[in-house]
């Protein structure tokens, strides 16, 4: 009976929210909270979520494309043909007796001229955009960041794209902070946050100069004390993976933790643009990376290009050996710059926008000084930055060769890709190859069960980006659905399925020791990397290699759930990937995490029959065609796995693989002879012009696209 039914609650309090436990809705206390004692709050509105943001607007424009076919192969002067268009351009009454009128049709004349040339139009006319931010001010995004491909959206007018993205952010107070800039935290809570940031971001990027820091900072003169600028920008970063309450502006809510440093860092720097110093650089990079996982990306972004400004002007760029400076100083300006080197190449690879340091422009030495406690570590924060720091030199040249102007203009320009990937290949491959053997590392096969525990949290993030760095490379090359024959011969869908599969390798052994949490926030960029490609391998025609790849978006979004109590921008990545599952109708509700189908497929295999010599933190390395994308098996050119992926640790110093001459020699071949097939067609790879940035409104574009394809 109806009275019988049990009455359905329809709003909860954060708090139940949040610990995933049934709420009353009652006012103004909720029974949870009145039991725990603790504040109750409830959100002003709440609404069911509806479809996915694009879905409707991606419906609309594949029936609109497909009135468009039939328009241009029935007969016009049909009078069959004349009575469907009449009836498809007629009103529709709703039922609420509202009249909508269908968008205008295309004609046949209009359509064959759109079909004509999408490449030179896609070439010529997108070279750079504007945006226009929540705030109204334009910004300009270049190609890789991909928003000419908005150009079509509702989003695009008057030559701007029109953007916001405040609705990400949690909801809180709007009310602005007040503190007093000199004012310290309790010498206790000072001391847990330093030993947070010493332990958990100071190894991968090491910004200071941590023995000169640590004396300076028992000095009993207040005045030879580290500045206290620099102090809040530590205890900033330091409070986004503190438990303590203390530094959070409102108890109830974690996102907020180091916002009172950050404010007290923001008056502070006001007070040294006329007399910055290395420490104003310092400081620069901690609140970037603070506000870029704090989801103020604009804010990140211009303070990093203040700092690397800055480095241009008091010459850390500059080799030092020989000014008259003390040894701690000629180190601590080494750090600095490379650590805004990194930064730079991480930072600009995230946004899709250019590097701004040059690399023609430095000749500073790499920072060489060992911390005193880290003498007899194995291995050394410095053995870790200096591979880190070659990485992203690598970094720099894919993203100027494969997504700014001149350098996708130039491969535009080629019969084949092959020799711009092959020089950058070899480059991947000889960075993997030269490891030192206490930072070589091969995940375990998580997906074959395979466990053992991860080496230290900066080598994992070290390796993960190389594998995003992989990727990147790869990426553009993953041949489309309408692409029949690829123009390379590196088999680009299996490498860059190969690197995601990596990736999340690390985050599952990370996430199982409890650490994932305590990443750098420029390493979500990594999983997110990693999950992209797992969206387009779910839309394979391999059922089981389909579920695989389901199942794998599953884990990184559980993995993004873990990492948003520590970097709430994990949140919109999340936002971002289950939007992209749905424009693509890809149902992750059916797929089961404890079954693995590809798992025991492998395991039937028996045991691997290609072994890796002993490596920390290394099981033997599986077959090479456990990696194969079915992507690439439809492909008729003869493809070549490059084997330095899974077998580097076999012979670390080589300069070359085989696998990796081999895959010049035929692309040499093939050119040389008069066999290059096919010109290059970016417009026709699966991710050319993918968005680089995290705007939702950008991917649901891209994708809604990418489906008009399939019609």
């Amino acid at each position: 009976m109806p009275e019988s039914k049990r009455q359905r609650v329809s709003k909860a309090c954060e708090q139940c929210r949040r610990k995933k436990v049934k709420c009353d809705g009652m006012l103004p206390f909720c029974g949870n909270c009145t039991l725990t004692s603790i504040g109750c709050t409830y959100k002003e509105s709440t609404r069911k979520r509806g479809p996915p943001k694009g879905y409707i607007e991606a419906i609309e424009g594949r029936l609109h494309r497909l009135e468009a076919l039939l328009g241009s192969i029935v007969q016009e002067d049909d009078p069959r043909s004349q009575a469907i268009f009449a009836e498809i351009n007629a009103p529709i009454e709703t039922a609420y007796g509202e009249l909508v009128r269908p968008r205008p049709t295309i004609d046949q004349e209009e359509y064959q001229q759109k079909e004509k040339s999408p490449v030179e139009d896609n070439a010529n006319d997108n070279l750079g955009n504007l945006s226009i931010d929540e705030s109204g001010q334009l910004r300009y995004y270049g190609k890789s960041s991909g928003f000419y491909m908005l150009r079509e959206s509702k989003n695009f007018q008057n030559g701007a794209f029109h953007f916001n993205s405040r609705g990400y952010r949690s909801e809180r107070p709007s009310c602005a902070l007040t503190a007093d800039p000199y004012a310290l935290p309790p010498s206790d809570l000072s001391k847990h946050l330093l030993d947070l940031y010493f332990t958990h971001f100071y190894p991968l990027i090491p910004l200071l100069h941590k023995k000169t820091f640590l004396i300076a900072l028992e000095n009993e003169d207040v005045n030879q004390r580290p500045p206290l600028l620099l102090m809040n920008a530590i205890y900033a970063v330091a409070s986004r993976v503190s438990p303590d309450v203390r530094v959070r502006t409102n108890p109830n809510l974690p996102d907020t933790a180091g916002d009172i440093f950050l404010e007290r860092a923001r008056q502070l720097l006001d007070q040294e643009w006329d007399d910055y110093k290395v420490s104003t650089v310092q400081s620069l990079i901690l609140l970037s990376s603070h506000q870029n996982g704090a989801l103020k990306n604009i804010r990140g972004w211009l303070y990093s290009g203040l700092a690397f400004r800055m480095c241009q002007n008091l010459g850390l760029n500059r080799n030092c050996d020989a000014w008259n400076l003390s040894n701690s100083e000629k180190e601590e300006r080494k750090r600095v710059f490379y650590c805004s080197f990194v930064i730079d190449r991480l930072s600009c690879a995230m946004h899709g926008r250019a590097p701004m340091i040059d690399e023609r422009d430095y000749d500073a030495p790499y920072p060489s000084e060992i911390d005193e406690d880290d003498i007899h570590n194995t291995p050394t924060i410095m053995d870790n930055f200096h591979q880190l720091i070659k990485l992203c030199e690598i970094l720099g040249d894919i993203l100027c060769q494969m997504y700014m102007v001149k350098g996708r203009r130039h491969l535009s320009t080629l019969s084949s890709p092959d020799s711009v990937i092959s020089k950058l290949d070899r480059a991947l491959n000889n960075w993997m190859s030269k490891l030192p053997p206490c930072i070589q590392y091969r995940p375990p096969n998580t997906r074959t069960a395979e466990k053992l525990p991860p080496p230290k949290l900066e080598v994992c993030q070290t390796h993960m980006l190389f594998y995003t760095t992989l990727i990147l490379l790869h990426r553009p090359f993953i041949p489309g659905p309408t692409q029949k024959v690829t123009t390379s011969v590196f088999p680009s869908s299996s490498i860059c399925t190969f690197a995601a599969n990596k990736i999340l390798d690390i985050v599952e052994c990370l996430s199982a020791g409890d650490r994932l949490k305590n990443i750098n926030n420029y390493t979500l960029y990594t999983m997110f990397t990693a999950g992209i490609i797992f969206i387009n391998d779910a839309s394979s025609s391999d059922p089981d290699f389909a579920f695989d790849a389901k199942l794998n978006i599953n884990k990184v979004i559980k993995a993004m759930d873990e990492v948003e109590t520590t970097w709430i921008t994990s949140a919109r990545h999340c936002n971002i990937l289950g939007e992209l599952a749905g424009l693509r109708d890809i149902n992750l509700e059916d797929v089961e995490e404890g079954f693995d189908r590809q798992a025991i497929k492998k395991q039937s295999l028996g045991p691997p029959k290609t072994l890796s010599i002993a490596v920390p933190n290394s099981p033997p390395a599986p077959p090479l065609e456990d990696f194969k994308n079915p992507i690439d098996a439809q492909c008729s050119v003869e493809q070549k796995f490059p084997e330095y992926l899974t077998q580097y640790a076999q012979s670390p110093f080589l300069s070359d693989s085989p696998s990796n001459q081999s895959i010049q020699s035929a692309s040499e071949y093939r050119m040389n002879n008069g066999l290059a097939g096919p010109s290059f067609n970016p417009i026709g790879t699966a991710f050319w012009d993918i968005p680089m940035s995290f705007d939702i409104d950008q991917w649901n574009s891209y994708f809604d696209n990418q489906n008009s394809k399939e019609i």
